[in-house]
């Protein structure tokens, strides 16, 4: 019963986790990139995307399931998507429509069903143990 309620938490944990990142990130999207022009350097893109990559990534091999990263996942598409939602404008104001907004929108689910999706990779005299992979020789201490 243990396992099923730290799974349950850790579950609804790392879907707060990606609607925190999500939203980090459609709002930082942009930096970079001037909204009059058009012109610069989407630094903003980039980090926010390597932010969503590096945290499923972390939770797709740091875990010896996949439901932490899926998880994250649908909570990055979630924010993504509700903040592309239109405002009293008629238009979202926070993710425009341009090619950093179009990448951002369509390269969270992306991530995300790569990170996903991605196989596991098995060592040897590597075991799960609870979610959590663990050495041989780390048992071998105890």
């Amino acid at each position: 019963m243990s396992s099923r309620r730290d799974l349950a938490i850790g579950v609804l944990l790392s879907a707060l986790a990606g609607l925190v990142i999500g939203t980090l990130g459609t709002f930082k999207h942009q930096v970079g990139v001037s909204a009059a022009t058009g012109a610069g350097f989407p630094v903003g893109l980039l980090l926010s995307l390597a932010m969503v990559l590096a945290v499923l990534t972390a939770l797709r091999v740091g875990f010896g399931t996949r439901w932490f990263a899926l998880a994250a996942g649908i909570g990055v598409v979630v924010a993504v998507l509700v903040l592309t939602l239109p405002g009293a404008s008629g238009g979202s104001t926070v993710i425009l429509l341009n090619a950093e907004g179009i990448v951002w929108t369509a390269g969270t689910p992306v991530l995300g069903a790569v990170v996903v999706a991605w196989p596991a990779r098995r060592r040897p005299g590597v075991r799960e143990a609870g979610g959590i992979l663990e050495s041989a020789e780390a048992k071998k201490d105890d």
